[in-house]
C-alpha cells in the first residue's frame, strides 16, 4: 500500500463519495510528474542551446506548478468542495496535456524531455480517469 492509499484509508471522517482508486492513482501521478517536470525545466536550461528548449521548459514548470497544486488540493479531503476539486483537477489535466506536447517533440534528441512527456501523458490520463468519477 503506498502512503497516499495509507493516508486516504486513515482519514477519520466520513469521505465525500469519490472512487478511492482514482483519487490514489490521481495523486501518485501528480506527485511523479511534478517532479519529472521540475527536473525537465531544469535540464532544459543546462542543455546548450535553452532557446530550442524554451517552450518545453516553460510547459513544464506550469505542469509541475498545477501537478502539486492538484495533488495537495485532492489530498485535503475535510470539506471536500467538488467543483474546486473538478476545476484544479482540470486545469492539471489541460497544462499536463500541453506539456506533452510541447517536450514529446525533443523526446529522441533530450531523453529529459521524453521522461517528462510520459510523466505527463500518465498524470491528464489519472485527472480525466477522475474527473469521470467526480460529481
Amino acid at each position: 500500500m503506498t502512503d497516499v492509499a495509507a493516508m486516504l484509508n486513515a482519514y477519520p471522517a466520513h469521505r465525500e463519495v469519490i472512487d478511492d482508486d482514482a483519487l490514489v492513482l490521481c495523486i501518485q501521478q501528480s506527485l511523479a510528474c511534478a517532479q519529472a517536470c521540475d527536473a525537465c525545466a531544469d535540464a532544459c536550461l543546462a542543455a546548450p542551446d535553452v532557446s530550442h528548449l524554451a517552450e518545453a521548459a516553460s510547459a513544464a514548470r506550469v505542469a509541475a506548478d498545477l501537478a502539486v497544486t492538484n495533488a495537495r488540493v485532492l489530498s485535503r479531503l475535510t470539506g471536500f468542495d467538488a467543483e474546486v476539486a473538478r476545476t484544479v483537477v482540470k486545469a492539471c489535466e489541460v497544462a499536463c496535456r500541453s506539456c506533452f506536447l510541447a517536450t514529446r517533440r525533443h523526446g529522441l534528441e533530450y531523453e529529459h524531455c521524453h521522461i517528462c512527456a510520459e510523466a505527463c501523458r500518465r498524470c491528464a490520463g489519472a485527472c480525466r480517469r477522475l474527473l469521470a468519477g467526480l460529481t
